[in-house]
């Protein structure tokens, strides 16, 4: 969110209370931005543009992990780490009370962090309950946990959008890639989901079939396309590959998993394999606009600390607005502000030196944000 984006905005949303924005190149449009929503917007907007260390409105967005735990074992995921925090399944009651409290002021909350969101049962409620609170959902899933009945109620639920994580267009790279994973049961998985969206009408979710391209897959890019269309999905995307991760950075894990194809890095490389730093670090401003919520409660100013080992507090513990606007808070903030490597998980961000804007290399767009 910037001035440009703010400015361009400005006219559809004191109109029609609407504001249109792009979430991992995903479309989406987030209705009713009017009264406390509105002014809020504008309060926190202040804190987007003008980098003053206080706190000065609600977020606009969270990041919520309705489940810690994963049934794949994927290379580095965290949530096979005995260090990561919240590793269980968030419950209902505590998502419900985080949205009671923050409602008025989200425009969306993105649904996972470090597990695979479908393996918590209530999922669907939370997506519900979020559509009837006016804030817009975006999930992501590797879909080897589906059903029938999952594919109505997440259509009946109205989820926003579904990212599908594949990384493969055939099962042999797919499976390497994701350990327990079943391609097959993918790609079932997913037909089961457009089917109910055919036969219910519906637009929503709007289906993103997303690949990590890394050394490993890079030569099925086009293959991977063509999957896309044959399936009938609405968006098609390639997501830069990253090793960076929390206060991790191996020159020798880049110079093995990086795409050879260098259009399809997330980074500029030295001869070593080194990241060239000449495009910057990444102007972070997640501390004031987009809490995390893990599944255990735990309210953290980042997603990346792993560990939690710097939160706001716990919402089962505190009510929301006691934990953003508290002394620790602004304390945390102010120290980030002055020194952001303060923090441990803020060292070798993802997003910094990136030569990319955002995480997401391509797209390509099947139908329209409505679903024509």
């Amino acid at each position: 969110m910037d001035a440009r984006f703010l400015l361009g905005n400005a006219a559809r949303l004191a109109l029609k209370g609407e504001l249109a924005f792009q979430f991992d190149r995903i479309p989406l449009v987030a209705k009713g931005v009017r009264g406390r929503k509105a002014r809020n917007l504008a309060r926190i907007s202040a804190n987007r543009l003008l980098h003053v260390s206080r706190t000065l409105g609600y977020p606009y967005m969270a990041h919520v992990a309705p489940s810690g735990v994963c049934n794949l074992r994927c290379e580095r995921c965290p949530a096979h780490d005995e260090h990561t925090a919240g590793r269980t399944l968030l419950p209902y009651e505590t998502f419900e009370r985080f949205l009671e409290q923050t409602a008025g002021y989200l425009l969306y909350v993105i649904l996972w962090a470090w597990g695979e969101p479908l393996l918590n049962p209530e999922i669907y409620r939370m997506i519900r309950l979020a559509t009837e609170r006016n804030v817009l959902t975006v999930t992501s899933s590797h879909m080897n946990t589906f059903s029938t009945q999952n594919a109505r109620d997440m259509v009946a639920a109205e989820l926003d959008a579904l990212i599908i994580a594949v990384d493969g267009a055939d099962p042999e790279t797919y499976e390497r890639l994701r350990p327990g994973g079943d391609f097959e049961a993918v790609i079932a998985n997913t037909k089961l989901l457009l089917d109910e969206k055919r036969k219910t009408g519906s637009k929503k979710p709007y289906v993103n079939l997303r690949m990590v391209v890394s050394r490993d897959n890079e030569n099925e890019v086009p293959a991977f396309k063509r999957l896309g269309r044959e399936l009938g999905v609405d968006m098609i995307s390639f997501k830069a590959y990253s090793t960076r991760q929390a206060g991790f950075s191996d020159p020798e894990w880049d110079r093995t998993r990086a795409p050879e194809d260098e259009r399809l890095r997330w980074y500029e490389y030295g001869s070593d394999f080194d990241v060239n730093a000449a495009p910057g670090r990444y102007d972070c401003r997640f501390p004031w606009t987009k809490p995390t919520l893990f599944a255990d409660g735990s309210v953290l100013m980042c997603e990346f600390d792993l560990g939690c080992e710097h939160p706001f507090g716990n919402i089962n513990e505190q009510p929301f607005a006691e934990l953003w606007f508290s002394d620790r808070g602004e304390r945390m903030r102010h120290a980030f502000q002055r020194d952001r490597d303060s923090f441990e998980f803020c060292r070798d961000c993802v997003y910094d030196y990136s030569v990319i804007d955002g995480c997401v290399l391509e797209a390509e767009y099947l139908t329209d944000a409505d679903g024509t």
